[in-house]
Order: C-alpha cells, then sequence, then structure tokens
C-alpha cells in the first residue's frame, strides 16, 4: 500500500527557500540605496554651492551695471557732455540691472534656500510675465537710446533702432499670447480640480 507525502511539505518548503533567497537579497538592494542616496545628496549640495555662487556673481555684476551707469551720469552732467544720452543710457543700465538682480533672487530662492517652489501655475506666470516685461522694456529704450543718438548723426542707420523697437512689441505681443494660454489652461486645472473634489 504506497504511502501518502503530505501534502503542504513540498509547498512549505518551498516557500522556506524563497523566504531564505529574499531575506538573503535585502541588504545589497540597501546598501545600494543608500550609496545612491548619499550621491544625491553630495550632488545636490554641490548645484547648491554652484547655484548660490552665480546668484551672488548676478549680483555682484548688478551692482556693478548700476555704480557705472551712474557714475557715467555723474560726469556727462559735470562735462556738460550728451547728458541726454547717458541718462537714457543709465535707464537702459538699470532696468537690465533690475532684471539680473530679478533672476539673482529667483535662483537663491529656488534652488539654495528652497523657501518655495513655483508648483502653482499661477506664479509661475507671474513670474515669467515680470521677467519678460522687464526683457521688453530694456529692448525697448535701448531702441529709443538709439534712435536719439543716430537722430542727428546717422540717420539712414535708424532702421536698426526702429527694428528694435518692434521688437519690443512683438515681445510684448507675444506676452500676451503666453497670458491668455496661461490663464485658459490654469482655469481648466481648476476645473478639473473642483470637478475631481466634488466625486
Amino acid at each position: 500500500m504506497a504511502q501518502k507525502r503530505p501534502s503542504g511539505s513540498g509547498g512549505e518548503m518551498t516557500s522556506e527557500k524563497l523566504s531564505l533567497k529574499q531575506n538573503s537579497n535585502p541588504p545589497k538592494y540597501a546598501d545600494a540605496a543608500n550609496s545612491l542616496s548619499r550621491a544625491e545628496v553630495v550632488f545636490i549640495r554641490l548645484a547648491a554651492v554652484v547655484y548660490a555662487a552665480a546668484a551672488l556673481a548676478m549680483m555682484a555684476i548688478s551692482v556693478g551695471l548700476i555704480t557705472v551707469s551712474l557714475t557715467r551720469v555723474y560726469a556727462a552732467i559735470i562735462n556738460h557732455e550728451r547728458a541726454e544720452g547717458a541718462l537714457l543710457e543709465a535707464v537702459s543700465s538699470l532696468v537690465i540691472s533690475v532684471a539680473i538682480l530679478d533672476v539673482a533672487k529667483y535662483v537663491m530662492e529656488e534652488e539654495v534656500l528652497r523657501s518655495r517652489e513655483l508648483r502653482n501655475p499661477t506664479e509661475a506666470r507671474e513670474a515669467v510675465t515680470k521677467f519678460m516685461v522687464i526683457i521688453a522694456l530694456v529692448v525697448a529704450i535701448e531702441g529709443i537710446v538709439l534712435v536719439f543718438e543716430l537722430g542727428n548723426s546717422e540717420p539712414e542707420l535708424l532702421l536698426y533702432p526702429i527694428l528694435l523697437l518692434a521688437m519690443s512689441v512683438i515681445i510684448v505681443i507675444g506676452l500676451g499670447v503666453f497670458q491668455r494660454l496661461s490663464l485658459q489652461a490654469e482655469k481648466r486645472l481648476a476645473d478639473a480640480e473642483s470637478a475631481h473634489e466634488a466625486r
């Protein structure tokens, strides 16, 4: 008479072997995960140092632009030479320095301090809008300065400042299109979130 083998013995042995194999693997995976996390921490810290250095350099350049523009304005007023042109150039330099400071502030907040993140589409749209408005102002002021400089001396070269002014208008129009599309996207996102919450 044949003896019956216990039905659960084979399954129990197989499960024990699998559990032994699974218990032997996790330390290796844990070491790899720990080394990867340490590498990520080191990379993030190095990136923060580089971003901080870049932000400080941009701040120094902005302060330098402000100092140089004020010095030129003072020299032009004292010597009575091209005072209007010097003032307009100073305005252009000041606007550029403000734009550089704004970029440095953004880099310092988002990449170094990480005090806040632009997860909200409205905040991202406002940041892009502010920067592009400054760029349009810089281009327009540069075109106006060239119009003053070339209007009397070389009127045949007035095409270049006119192109600069046209470029500033194109930037403003593109910014308006960006604003409209962003507002539509924000509205769709808000509607989707409200519909999801209603469920």
